[in-house]
C-alpha cells in the first residue's frame, strides 16, 4: 500500500478553480505550458485550489511529469494546492514508476479532490 503525502491544509481566500487541459490526451511540455498561465493567474491572489482533470491523458511524456511538478510547485509557494483528478491509466503509471505519489496523488473525482468525499482506500 502506497503512503501518500497529504495536501497541505489550506486557508482559501478564493474560490476552487478548475483548469482543463487542452484535448489531446498527452501530456507533454505544451500541454503543461498552455496549463501554467491559468495556474499562476489562479494563484496570483492567494491561495487557491486548482483542480486540474487528468481523465483524458492517455500519454506521459517526461517533461509533462516535470511541468506537471512545477505546477504544484507554484500553486503550493502561495499557499494553495494542485490537485490532480481524474482515472487516467498513462498518468498514474508513471507516478507509480517514479515513486511520485510521495509527493501528490492522483483523486479519484472531482469532489474527492475538492475534500468533499472520503479518500478511496488504494
Amino acid at each position: 500500500m502506497a503512503s501518500f503525502v497529504s495536501a497541505p491544509d489550506l486557508t482559501l481566500t478564493h474560490p476552487v478553480t478548475n483548469v482543463d487541459l487542452p484535448s489531446g490526451g498527452r501530456l507533454d511540455a505544451a500541454a503543461v505550458l498552455s496549463l501554467r498561465a491559468p495556474v499562476a493567474s489562479a494563484v496570483a491572489d492567494g491561495p487557491v485550489l486548482v483542480l486540474l482533470d487528468v481523465s483524458g491523458v492517455d500519454g506521459v511524456s517526461p517533461s509533462g511529469v516535470a511541468g506537471l511538478l512545477d505546477l504544484l510547485r507554484v500553486a503550493r509557494s502561495r499557499g494553495g494546492d494542485l490537485r490532480l483528478h481524474g482515472a487516467s491509466a498513462a498518468l498514474q503509471h508513471a507516478f507509480t514508476m517514479l515513486g511520485l505519489d510521495a509527493v501528490t496523488r492522483i483523486y479519484g473525482g472531482h469532489d474527492e479532490a475538492r475534500g468533499l468525499l472520503a479518500p478511496r482506500a488504494s
